[in-house]
């Protein structure tokens, strides 16, 4: 174990801090801060506090802060700048060595608080992750209270060497009345992530720019894009693996045969979602999407995947099991995670049905369904790899009963070895998600089974927005 005399801790503080700066994890930092005494006083609040920031409020004495300490924003590594009644995640900010404002002092003015997160975002040397969602219905929220603002702090990223994932959600205006080639968002390259929801993105005006961005990224691995972009469709990204085209609008069934065309020529997507707007008769071809494992999409997309067997490990749909496993093509021996938006004919027999046919199915999500309890045990007895349950089915099979949901949970932990998850009855309307029932195996061959209640989990800023 390190003490205070050891050869790391008799470094100059400098370079102790230096080194402390490469480590990225918060977790990471905190088990360092564990070691000693030295090391919580190295580590805690000059970094645990400096890697991610999470804020849904203005926030105007912590910006200040991280302009004036440009020592502390460098170890920034990601921002997220959210709606104030976004509370999937943690709000996470520094604090402990911010100076509280004195009694009587006015509030600080839009402009400098504007000036002062653009000073910080330019310390943030090894920024990586940059995230910005708005309502859409309601134009500037903060942090930007106009165009020209929300350019500042757009133009506060470029040229970071780090920065390679960018979400952009909701009411951007892309610098309206002025020529949108200066607009910096187009100055950014080599992203690896890129998420851009909004109508403006669509423009006409915009679409060149866009795609020459897009040629600037060419180790792009995710996007997420309006349908009504078409224009960017030729485009071919040779590491892209995720894809996300989302309707923002609206349009006809002429946008499909763009987005057609974007899937077959980008042959390394693993990861697809994207509901058509009308029928594809022809399917979609054998040599398409030759790595395809994870699927979100409707009867339309699905039907024209499975012209042709394919091995998706993973379909999130707002179909029914009935519909997905009678498709000609569909092959169950490989998928391991699906999620289904209803189930109305033949609950029991449907569900049995599933479990047959798909052997390896790990994680399974369904809305809540009427069902008596021997025959939900009856369809997991089936899924001998289940380890996840979404839905709060189990709960309406007992009427809410805590002593029969106990009892529930040990017979199911019983015919399904592998289980680690099951949704609690409790919802949380914050998170927006149930809480968890967590299945802890203890002994030396985890003979011994016991469960605990958890808080909904927090969700990733970026990956809500992709």
């Amino acid at each position: 174990m390190l003490c205070p005399s050891c050869a790391l801790l008799r470094l100059p503080q400098e370079i102790l801090d230096e080194i402390l700066s490469e480590v990225d994890l918060h977790r990471d930092l905190i088990s360092f801060a564990c070691v000693s005494k030295a090391c919580f006083g190295l580590a805690i609040p000059r970094h645990s506090e400096y890697r991610v920031i999470r804020v849904r409020h203005a926030l105007p004495e912590m910006w200040a802060h991280l302009a004036r300490r440009a020592d502390l924003a460098r170890n920034v590594r990601e921002v997220h700048l959210c709606e104030r009644h976004n509370q999937r995640s943690s709000d996470r900010y520094p604090n402990s060595l911010i100076r509280a404002p004195s009694k009587g002092s006015a509030p600080e003015a839009g402009d400098l608080r504007i000036r002062n997160m653009c000073t910080a975002l330019r310390h943030m040397e090894r920024l990586r992750v940059f995230t910005w969602s708005c309502d859409i219905t309601v134009p500037f929220l903060e942090p930007a209270e106009s165009p020209a603002q929300e350019t500042e702090i757009l133009a506060a990223l470029v040229g970071k060497p780090h920065l390679q994932h960018l979400a952009l959600a909701g009411a951007f205006e892309a610098f309206p009345g002025r020529h949108n080639s200066i607009y910096p968002l187009w100055k950014l390259s080599n992203l690896k992530q890129l998420a851009i929801s909004g109508r403006v993105w669509y423009k006409p005006t915009l679409t060149p720019l866009i795609k020459l961005m897009l040629k600037a990224c060419p180790t792009l691995d995710s996007l997420r894009v309006p349908m009504e972009l078409t224009l960017v469709c030729d485009s071919v990204l040779p590491q892209l693996r995720q894809v996300k085209i989302v309707m923002e609008s609206g349009g006809t069934a002429s946008l499909d045969k763009s987005w057609l065309m974007f899937l077959e020529k980008n042959k390394t997507l693993e990861d697809v979602s994207w509901f058509p707007v009308g029928h594809l008769p022809a399917g979609i071809s054998a040599d398409a999407l030759p790595k395809l494992k994870r699927v979100h999409g409707g009867d339309s997309f699905l039907r024209a995947l499975y012209v042709v067997p394919r091995a998706i490990e993973t379909i999130d749909t707002p179909l029914e099991p009935a519909a997905l496993i009678e498709l000609d093509g569909f092959d169950g021996g490989h998928l391991k995670e699906a999620t289904f938006g209803c189930v109305s004919a033949d609950v029991y027999e449907t569900l049995r049905r599933l479990g047959d046919l798909c052997p390896n199915l790990r994680c399974l999500s369904l809305p809540e369904l009427t069902m008596p309890l021997d025959q939900w045990l009856d369809v997991f007895s089936r899924m001998p790899k289940l380890e996840v349950y979404s839905g709060p089915s189990l709960w309406a099979a007992v009427q809410g009963d805590l002593d029969q949901m106990h009892v529930a949970i040990m017979r199911m932990i019983s015919r399904c070895t592998n289980l680690k998850q099951l949704d609690h009855h409790k919802y949380d309307y914050k998170r927006r998600d149930f809480n968890k029932i967590a299945m802890i195996r203890e002994g030396e061959h985890g003979e011994h089974v016991r469960y605990e209640i958890r808080k909904a989990p927090p969700r990733d800023p970026l990956c809500t927005m992709l």
